[in-house]
């Protein structure tokens, strides 16, 4: 059974990754108790394990989101870039059967979606198989870590239409044939590639939203 720190901070995370708050949110303590029907104590935790996560940062009245400036916007899209390019490398070297099969289908998922929500989501699977494949919890914890970061700091704009998704799906097919040929080199650059798509994309967008306003999905 989840103790209630768990369980307040699985919620609180999955909204802070999800763009449940808005850029200027405030979190109470007292107020976040009062709505999990727990005491401070554990939401108080969980806001503190949020911060060392790098989502949060303590205010005087609670916590604020951990807004970044574009350099360490740019720094930790350059690292997980490094970081998941090795993981392909390294998964085309030590998948397993199980891991291949895990990645056609989210790859299938994700060309048999028309809902653009969907089809993110099942290209999300995508990378966290492709993680798994290569067998390096080191890399995979790391790796989660700036990606959720990345998801508070530049969080994605879903387009609408699948067409959008079209040169995504693509790619993630042919990092998929390198790392059943066992072609290391090959993954990397070509999930080095994709990320380099995947950072040109968010920071766009996240110039579009200091301009405007559009509301972002997981």
């Amino acid at each position: 059974m989840k103790s209630a720190r768990d369980a307040v901070y699985e919620a609180l995370h999955e909204r802070l990754t999800h763009g449940y708050y808005p850029a200027d949110v405030v979190l109470i303590p007292q107020a976040l108790s009062e709505e999990f029907g727990v005491s401070r104590t554990p939401v108080r935790e969980a806001l503190g394990l949020l911060e060392r996560k790098g989502l949060l940062v303590a205010a005087s009245r609670g916590f604020v989101l951990r807004i970044r400036s574009d350099e360490e916007m740019l720094e930790i899209f350059e690292v997980r870039a490094i970081l998941e390019s090795s993981a392909a490398a390294a998964a085309a070297e030590r998948h397993t059967p199980v891991d291949v099969a895990r990645l056609k289908e989210a790859l299938a998922l994700s060309r048999s979606q028309t809902d653009p929500a969907e089809i993110r989501h099942a290209l999300n699977v995508f990378h966290d198989c492709v993680m798994l494949a290569a067998h390096n919890q080191t890399i995979y914890n790391l790796e989660r870590e700036l990606r959720d970061q990345i998801k508070v700091g530049a969080p994605w704009f879903t387009p609408t239409g699948r067409e959008s998704f079209d040169s995504s799906v693509d790619e993630h097919g042919q990092i998929l044939e390198a790392i059943i040929d066992g072609s290391a080199e090959k993954a990397r650059l070509l999930m080095l590639e994709h990320l380099n798509h995947d950072r040109d994309v968010r920071i766009s967008q996240l110039v579009s939203r200091s301009m405007g306003a559009d509301k972002p999905s997981s």
